[in-house]
């Protein structure tokens, strides 16, 4: 997904010293609602001093343990609803399941940027049980050399999307698995002309 986003913005590269493998997959339900997965894994602290290291691994588990971990900040700031933290390891290295609710993919990927000040638009047509997704840059950048919460959306180099009741159909700069159910934006993602694009049918 990396690759993807900087067409899009110069992201600047995270700066602190808390390690994570970081999987994101957004589950696209029978009624278009979206629900917005984040798995962090192998969470520990980098940093060179010792006392260091304890100071931040301590803050990741009293942010996760209250409910209220970083990457729950970042689906709030994009819009996300009804969001919930489990932690599902509780020493180092950590491990933490995240979710938020959105109204559809347009809602949550126009919040992503937005929030991220990347100038994208995003649209999402329906015509008849086809479903068009596009991401359509606006050659708009931003100066900001925020890392907020909403930066920790961008650890991984991979954005799945998954229909529960359905079929992707074709993907410009998305990979879309064989049997229809999977798309993958990625950090291998190349920009077309008109824009990244996904569709897929709905059963009704």
């Amino acid at each position: 997904m990396k690759k993807a986003m900087l067409v899009l913005l110069a992201l600047t590269a995270w700066t602190g010293c808390l390690e994570k493998e970081t999987t994101q997959t957004l589950y696209i339900e029978r009624d278009g609602s979206v629900t917005w997965e984040v798995l962090e894994r192998n969470v520990y602290s980098s940093a060179a001093k010792q006392p260091d290291r304890v100071r931040e691994e301590e803050e990741y588990l009293r942010l996760a343990q209250a409910g209220r971990p970083v990457i729950v900040e970042g689906l709030i700031d994009i819009g996300g609803t009804d969001v919930y933290a489990e932690l599902l390891r509780d020493r180092s290295p950590f491990s933490l399941r995240a979710t938020a609710r959105f109204q559809d993919l347009e809602q949550a990927l126009s919040g992503l940027f937005a929030a991220a000040d990347i100038g994208a638009r995003v649209r999402l047509e329906s015509a008849g049980d086809r479903r068009i997704l596009t991401i359509t840059p606006t050659g708009i950048q931003s100066d900001s050399e925020d890392d907020g919460p909403v930066y920790e959306l961008f650890r991984s180099d991979v954005l799945r999307f998954v229909v529960s009741a359905g079929r992707f159909e074709e993907g410009n700069g998305f990979t879309v698995a064989p049997d229809g159910r999977v798309a993958v934006w990625s950090d291998d993602s190349e920009l077309v002309d008109d824009g990244f694009h996904l569709t897929w049918t709905v059963q009704e």
